[in-house]
């Protein structure tokens, strides 16, 4: 019995362990924005590949990686402009014609030593920045997957809301004929058709309102993504017939 237990706690422990490694795991920003070389799996990821490519912002920040990774060669060769180098010749011994300990020739080479020493260092902090060029890539992949998928769910309720309020509207105009009929029997009241011809007028102006907020809702995602709808999917249009409906 004391085994079982033993086996059940080192178990549990395992179990938090993995749970706490899978945690832990840091995010592949490939798949936060697919590249654009790569096919979208589906309609949302195509969104969030449009919204990334026909940012100017992203690309500012992307040429900005770019330029810190130079920076780091230039870091790494640094040291080299502070080389200095001379040569001369001494003229004595070649006007003497003769044998001398001193050289004919003189070369010398010279550097700053505190430059050899802070190379390194500099190119550390080079390599910092590229990685925090790099965050802010990726931050910006964060951001722009969560604002365009957010526009486009807000585009879809808009749409969903559009099509109750036009079926709202139909069933007050039902309500309302019925209510008329009545009242032209005389088996409804004044109220009664007021009340109808009231409701009516609701249904159509919350209508109204959703039909807006679906062209609104939908430039907010063009906004991001650099193109209209229209051009990367077929776009459903509302009819304003007697009978609404929606068609593509």
């Amino acid at each position: 019995m004391q085994f079982s237990y033993t086996k059940i706690v080192v178990l549990f422990f395992l179990l938090v362990s993995y749970s706490f490694s899978a945690m832990a795991q840091k995010t592949n920003f490939d798949k936060i924005v697919q590249p654009t070389d790569v096919r979208a799996k589906d309609y949302r990821e195509l969104l969030v590949q449009l919204a990334w490519l026909n940012n100017p912002d992203n690309e500012n920040l992307t040429n900005a990686v770019t330029i810190e990774r130079e920076r780091v060669g230039l870091e790494k060769q640094n040291w080299l402009n502070n080389l200095t180098g001379s040569f001369n010749v001494n003229e004595g011994n070649i006007s003497q014609q003769s044998n001398s300990f001193f050289p004919r020739y003189n070369f010398n080479i010279s550097m700053s030593v505190g430059t050899l020493l802070a190379t390194p260092k500099k190119v550390k902090i080079a390599k910092e920045q590229v990685k925090m060029a790099e965050n802010k890539v990726n931050q910006q992949k964060l951001k722009i997957r969560a604002e365009v998928l957010q526009r486009y769910e807000n585009y879809l309720s808009a749409i969903e809301i559009l099509t109750i309020r036009t079926q709202a509207v139909e069933d007050m105009r039902t309500l309302q004929t019925l209510v008329v009929q009545k009242f032209e029997q005389g088996l409804s009241t004044v109220e009664e058709y007021t009340e109808a011809l009231k409701a009516y007028n609701q249904a159509a102006e919350a209508k109204a309102l959703a039909e807006n907020n679906v062209k609104l809702t939908k430039l907010m995602v063009e906004e991001m993504i650099g193109l209209p709808l229209e051009e990367i999917m077929p776009v459903k249009k509302f009819d304003t017939t007697p009978n609404p409906k929606y068609t593509p």
